[in-house]
């Protein structure tokens, strides 16, 4: 993984009616243009899951760029795991990985 000391990545994971919609964000330090890939996988009892998603943004300086969005179904048994991956010109790909079944982080 290329470190990106210069990018902030997260994702906003909204639960409601039955379902979690997931909107990835990248806010950069400069002007950037980066490819993305957006991969959600969600396995429960019933089978698995696929979403993928990609494409191009112009992320400007100081801004939170949205990078797409997708809604699954929740499932109380799911294992849901979103893997992004951004790329820029002339560098390597940089992989983030973020949970997003909707509960609550373990208290350590």
């Amino acid at each position: 993984m290329v470190a990106d000391a210069d990018l902030q990545v997260w994702l906003d994971s909204t639960p409601g009616g039955g379902q979690m919609v997931m909107v990835p964000y990248v806010k950069s330090v400069n002007d950037v243009r980066l490819g993305f890939r957006m991969d959600v996988l969600q396995q429960a009892g019933a089978g698995t899951s696929r979403i993928s998603q990609q494409g191009q943004i112009t992320a400007l300086a100081a801004r939170p760029t949205r990078l797409g969005q997708v809604t699954v179904s929740v499932q109380p048994d799911a294992n849901c795991k979103v893997e992004l991956t951004l790329k820029r010109d002339g560098q390597g790909e940089s992989t983030y990985r973020f949970d997003c079944t909707g509960k609550p982080a373990p208290v350590t």
